[in-house]
Order: C-alpha cells, then structure tokens, then sequence
C-alpha cells in the first residue's frame, strides 16, 4: 500500500511539475512575442510622415502580406485605427475581418480582431466627424446577404451594431456601402442610382428635419455614365462638403481605376472630375478605398504592386527561395495602404474657389 502511495504521489508531483513548465513556457512564448511587437508612439503610430509621392503605411505592421481591403480609419482625436483586411482571398468563403489597433498609456497596442466583426465579409467604411458612430458593411456570400452597419462609441469602447434607420426607416430596403457622414449628418455612399447603366454609383441623401431623403446622384460629373461593374465608387467627403474624392474607371485614367477629385461649386453642383495626377495613380494598380486622416493632412488609400513580370518564371528569373521571400514580404502584389499628404487638394483647387 504505502508503494503504491508513493508511486501516485510521485505521479502526481511529476506531472504538476510538467504542467507548471509547460505554462511556463507558453507564457514566455506570449512575453516574447509581445517584445517583438515595436514600441509604437505618437501619431500614426510614429510613422515618418510621407510627401507627395505615396508611400506604404506602417509596413508589417498595418499593410501586411495579406490583402489590406480597406484604408486607414483613424477616430477623429488619432487615438484608434481600423482597417479591414482579407485573410484568404481567393478562396471561399471570402474572410474580411477589421483589425483595430488603439493607444494605451501612449503606446499603440498590437493589431487585433474588432469587437464587432459580425459575418465572413466585413469592410470598414468610415467613422462620423464627431467620432460617435462607426459605419461598416459586412455580407455572407452563402446566405446572400449583406447590410451596413453603425456601431456607436460607449464609455469603454465600441457598442453592439445596429441597423441605420436610412436603410430600414427612410429608404427600406436599399442596398448602401461606402458610407461617409458629414458635419451636417448628410450621407455620402455607394449604392443604387438610375444614374447608372449598372444600376450603382455614388449617391447621396441629405438629412432634412431629421429624417433622410431619398438617395440622388451627385451629378454627371461625379457618375461618368460608363458601362463597367463598379465605374464610380468608394467617395470619401470632406467633413464640410467642400470637395470629395472617389475611385473611377472611366477613359483617360493612368490604370485601371484611378483617385479623382471633384469640388463643391457656388451653384450648389459638383465640379469636374480631376485625376489626382500620375504621382498618386501609378504608385500601383487599381487604386482604391481612399479615407482622409482626422486632421485632413494626409490621405489613406490602397493600391497593388506588381512584383512579377508575365515571362519571370519562364525565363527562370526567380529561384523558389525567392518566390517565397517575395510572398513574405511586404509588398508581395496583394494590396497594401499607402498615405500621401494632401497638398494636392489646394493645387488642384480652381482659382475661382481659393
């Protein structure tokens, strides 16, 4: 008897002996994963500020070697950041997941999931001017549904999301994306119009006596009547209604979508539409999702580099240790966020309205 107790005993010792390492272990593996992470301050994330030639956004750390599916949203004081990001493109079901980032005690914290990723599909779309409502659409490709979403800011962080009364009150039943709030509360978006020969485009619906109106296009100028799948997309509007950028397909582009902007004229109509010039549009390929920095000096967008030639591996230009160096870093041709200060906008700007 007392053999056997003191073979259990022993047992037992050995094996709390091997759980406490193991522990151990896997909270030295976390502490040291999280000293990897780089000690990130101040704004954008310490991040040296670009000039007029576009450049990456906090390389492995936002723009990833995954497929960045949004721009930069920072909340209005610059102490949180989101971005949506496809962690299997390519495959089925699509995962598009926002990321949010924060400073705590002055340091940014390490990417994580959002609290409020709700399906498969979830793109980030903006946060209102005052910093009280985030707006994001998500969609389930295997039930076919899709929906915009507010999510309000409360005490200690972000609330559940909820529908907008623009999509179940005012004008039920619509299908909206791309959402940019404006000081006055009027929406900016990309959804159905007649404008169109596809049916979609850049819409708008201003508020009145509390209650949304019905969505308008914003003029010719803003929705090139073109036939493409998404021709004119993705605005992103200046707080006060003073000018807009959005992404378009139309001719005369240097790629195959390119960034234009178009300003608020005195008649209450939106000017012609102007490239953003090649600096902007031949940083990459398919330019989209612009966002405005809080404090307006910058510009958040995505863009595709082409890191292989057609005939590379024909030629025998890569060996596969380069192929997979490539797929590890950043870029590797998925879509990655670059930012570029805005000091286009008063340039491009007509004499007339400086």
């Amino acid at each position: 008897m007392k053999i056997k107790f003191k073979f259990k005993l022993l047992s037992l010792i050995l094996m709390t002996c091997s759980l406490l390492i193991s522990c151990g272990q896997i909270n030295n593996f976390k502490n040291e994963n999280r000293s990897k992470f780089p000690d990130l301050k101040g704004p954008y994330l310490g991040q040296k500020p670009p000039g007029d030639v576009p450049k990456i956004f906090a390389p492995s750390i936002v723009s990833s070697v995954y497929y960045e599916h949004s721009g930069a949203v920072f909340t209005p004081d610059g102490s949180e950041l989101f971005w949506s990001r496809a962690i299997n493109e390519g495959r089925s079901p699509r995962i598009i997941v926002i990321m949010h980032m924060k400073q705590e005690n002055g340091v940014w914290t390490e990417p994580e999931l959002a609290s409020f990723n709700v399906d498969t599909y979830n793109h980030i779309n903006s946060i209102s001017p005052d910093g009280k409502r985030l707006y994001f659409f998500s969609e389930n490709e295997r039930e076919d549904t899709s929906s915009v979403w507010i999510v309000d800011k409360i005490e200690n962080g972000w609330g559940k999301p909820r529908l907008p009364r623009v999509t179940v009150i005012d004008n039920p039943g619509s299908r909206i994306n791309e959402v940019h709030e404006t000081k006055s509360a009027n929406l900016y978006c990309y959804g159905p119009t007649d404008a169109m020969p596809s049916g979609q485009g850049i819409i708008r619906s201003k508020i009145v006596d509390g209650k949304y109106q019905a969505y308008k296009s914003p003029g010719p100028t803003i929705n090139f009547p073109h036939d493409a799948r998404h021709p004119n997309h993705s605005p992103t509007i200046d707080p006060d209604e003073k000018f807009m950028i959005f992404v378009s397909s139309r001719p005369g582009g240097f790629g195959d979508q390119d960034l234009y902007i178009s300003f608020h004229q005195p008649d209450e109509t939106w000017g012609p539409a102007i490239n953003l010039g090649p600096k902007i549009n031949t940083v990459g390929v398919g330019n989209s999702w612009p966002q405005f920095s809080p404090d307006g000096k910058y510009l958040f967008f995505t863009s595709r580099v082409k890191v292989y030639n057609g005939d590379d591996i024909k030629d025998q230009k890569y060996t596969y240790a380069d192929l997979t160096k490539i797929q590890e870093s950043v870029p590797n041709g998925w879509r990655n966020i670059y930012w570029v200060t805005t000091s286009f906008i008063e340039k491009l700007k007509p004499e007339f309205l400086k």
